[in-house]
């Protein structure tokens, strides 16, 4: 008998896992010691993973279940310092006055990618600060990039 998730975001956030550690379903599932059928059911919200899976993707991948099951906190468990100043996950981040952690980073992204709603609202917003600022922003550019150059 299947039990339906209540949570539509679970299949996709265990899916977002699976394409960020770059792994397709046969050999993921390999490591969860379950099939690609139940795989495929978890990520599809047609059915609940059981405790062992959850016991094992903490094991073997070092996911943060906070993440994993409420979509809160980062992807993966840290065991170090994961704050970044002025770079988040290898990314430029143009020398930024304040910090920027990788947890952070991939709430943004899971929101932006995930949510027809937040890019809306992100793009529209943009638009609106770039159309009203368009020449101190361009100033602001020209600066940064001569400045890289020297």
């Amino acid at each position: 008998m299947k039990r339906e998730i209540k949570d539509e975001l679970f299949g996709s956030r265990l899916k977002a896992i699976r394409k960020r550690l770059k792994l397709k379903q046969v050999p993921f599932s390999a490591k969860l010691n379950i099939s690609v059928t139940n795989l495929s059911e978890i990520e599809n919200n047609k059915t609940r993973p059981g405790y062992d899976f959850f016991y094992k993707i903490v094991e073997e991948f070092d996911v943060n279940l906070n993440y994993l099951v409420l979509g809160k906190g980062p992807m993966f468990r840290k065991t170090g310092d994961e704050k970044v100043k002025g770079s988040a996950g290898g990314l430029d981040m143009g020398g930024l006055d304040y910090e920027v952690t990788d947890a952070g980073v991939e709430n943004f992204l899971f929101y932006f990618f995930n949510s027809s709603y937040v890019r809306y609202h992100f793009m529209a917003e943009l638009v609106r600060v770039l159309s009203e600022n368009k020449e101190i922003i361009n100033e602001e550019i020209e600066k940064n990039i001569a400045s890289k150059k020297k």
